[in-house]
């Protein structure tokens, strides 16, 4: 569904705009860096524009979302998917609607994926799994994210690598598309795959071209803020907020840090770059 594109982030290419995803953040003669990310990337999407190297080269600190080795381990990758299923006698058949039920069947068919073995999968959980699995099928996968591709260099080099909350914090987010009338997610999930090859390109088209302003009026992100207002201010403005209380003190500690945030988090009024614009910071796109 269009709401689970923009929780992902899904934005990809061009090279012909100067602008770039990264910004410098300044006040007075220290400052520091913001880079939007996407969490899932082809190969094809490499080499990235040349501002993310010339940010990372400069810092000598990486702070990312969450804690990225740990969310890779496979206990903290378990408890993920268990807290995706009900743990009483609710299934998916006796959540959803019979109509429902029996169009996630059909879709699960075609791709030769019985549905029992989702049966016990709460319908938001299966509505990331299935997105997940579809950008895998177009060949975009977490290993080659702008994330992890930092992560694994940062380490490579030493660097000081931090974060902006805990694993159980970021997983708590996601918990909140429970609130979504389980009906609605999955017929979304499943009628929006159909148009996920499309969105895939536009999306990354604004990224790659530093247009957080056309991220902005994209469909998938305005349908996220007006069809589900609290999952968005869940997932967005309250973590854009929560990781205000941290990003400012990054100033006038003798550090350069990098701060890699999904894009989706530096747009708009209630994204980082103003925010921080709002608190004096002076905002240079590189």
């Amino acid at each position: 569904m269009k709401l689970i594109y923009a929780i992902f982030f899904a934005l990809a290419i061009s090279h012909t705009h100067a602008n770039t995803p990264v910004w410098k953040v300044s006040k007075g003669n220290d400052y520091f860096y913001i880079g939007g990310t996407i969490h899932l990337l082809n190969q094809e999407d490499y080499p990235l524009p040349k501002a993310f190297n010339q940010a990372y080269q400069d810092s000598d600190t990486l702070i990312f979302e969450t804690d990225i080795d740990a969310s890779n381990q496979p206990e903290q990758q378990a408890k993920m998917m268990t807290s995706m299923m009900y743990t009483d006698a609710r299934t998916l058949s006796s959540e959803l609607s019979p109509e429902v039920y029996t169009e996630l069947k059909a879709f699960l068919a075609a791709r030769q994926i019985p549905i029992s073995h989702f049966e016990k999968y709460q319908p938001w959980g299966l509505s990331i799994i299935l997105t997940v699995m579809e950008y895998q099928r177009l060949g975009m996968v977490s290993e080659l994210g702008v994330d992890q591709h930092f992560n694994v260099q940062g380490k490579a080099d030493k660097k000081t690598i931090g974060s902006l909350e805990t694993i159980d914090e970021q997983l708590g987010f996601l918990q909140s598309l429970a609130d979504i009338n389980p009906d609605v997610i999955i017929r979304y999930t499943i009628e929006d795959m159909k148009s996920l090859p499309k969105w895939i390109l536009i999306m990354k088209q604004a990224w790659r071209d530093g247009d957080i302003h056309a991220f902005t009026d994209m469909q998938p992100v305005i349908e996220m803020q007006t069809q589900f207002p609290k999952v968005y201010d869940t997932l967005i403005t309250n973590r854009n907020n929560n990781w205000m209380k941290q990003i400012p003190s990054l100033i006038n500690n003798k550090q350069k840090e990098f701060v890699l945030v999904g894009t989706l988090h530096l747009n708009d009024e209630i994204g980082l770059l103003n925010q921080l614009r709002n608190k004096g910071f002076k905002i240079e796109q590189l």
